[in-house]
């Protein structure tokens, strides 16, 4: 299985690093926090990571030197950078951009634009994971074969789910998903089989299967967005003490 994509973030503010940290955790990155641009540096140089998110406005070293030192390091120069800030300096954008950055995101940060700059850093070379998906642990219902059967899901998203199951299907199976939304909304909607694990011999890797859903409707799909997106950042939202992610 493929390794979780590595991502240094950059921000002399702690909090606004932490609550990055534990949304990024959740879209499935490994993060590793740095308060200090010169740190972040050296830490690029022995972690490699697959993309940076960086602080506009730091006391040690400002963005676009920041961005000069990697681009002069040949092991770094392709680094994927993301900048991040709560005060727009149309000067240092533009020669941001210059620089090879791949997006400005404006604090408090939005998910969705996060997710779109994440998508452009080109993390998943078999295939971008155009849409954001989540944890999702309640169970759902999976018919096959006229045959109902419940089982626990592990993520969702908006175009299909991952689920446990303790005899995994074939792949390329068609197969009906029913779950109850936090609105009552039965959501029935048929999907394929596109990945099978079957977990032998990986003990914290249960047995499960991927199924991407097949014809869903634009209301559902959107109701399913709006879900994502809840668990994704609702808690985080309502316990934040500055304004880190903006309120959906």
């Amino acid at each position: 299985m493929r390794e979780r994509p590595i991502i240094l973030t950059v921000d002399d503010n702690q909090v606004f690093l932490g609550t990055l940290a534990i949304l990024l955790e959740r879209l499935q990155f490994d993060v590793l926090p740095v308060t200090n641009s010169r740190d972040a540096i050296d830490l690029a140089r022995v972690a490699r990571p697959q993309v940076i998110t960086l602080s506009m406005h730091m006391p040690d070293m400002d963005c676009l030197a920041f961005l000069r030192a990697l681009r002069a390091d040949e092991e770094l120069v392709d680094t994927p950078v993301i900048i991040i800030t709560g005060a727009r300096d149309k000067q240092q954008v533009w020669e941001a951009m210059s620089l090879g950055c791949i997006e400005v995101l404006d604090k408090p940060l939005e998910l969705n634009r996060l997710h779109q700059a994440l998508q452009r850093c080109n993390l998943y070379p078999e295939k971008r994971r155009r849409y954001l998906r989540a944890p999702y642990t309640k169970p759902v219902e999976i018919k096959v074969n006229g045959e109902v059967m419940t089982c626990n899901a592990m993520t969702l998203s908006e175009r299909g789910i991952m689920v446990r199951m303790p005899q995994p299907l074939l792949k390329g199976l068609t197969v009906e998903v029913q779950l109850t939304l936090p609105d009552e909304h039965i959501l029935r909607v048929s999907g394929t089989v596109i990945y099978v694990r079957e977990g032998k011999g990986l003990p914290a890797a249960p047995a499960g299967v991927a199924i991407k859903f097949d014809r869903i409707s634009i209301n559902d799909s959107e109701r399913l967005h709006i879900l994502v997106k809840q668990l994704l950042i609702s808690d985080i939202v309502a316990t934040q003490s500055e304004s880190v992610i903006k309120p959906d």
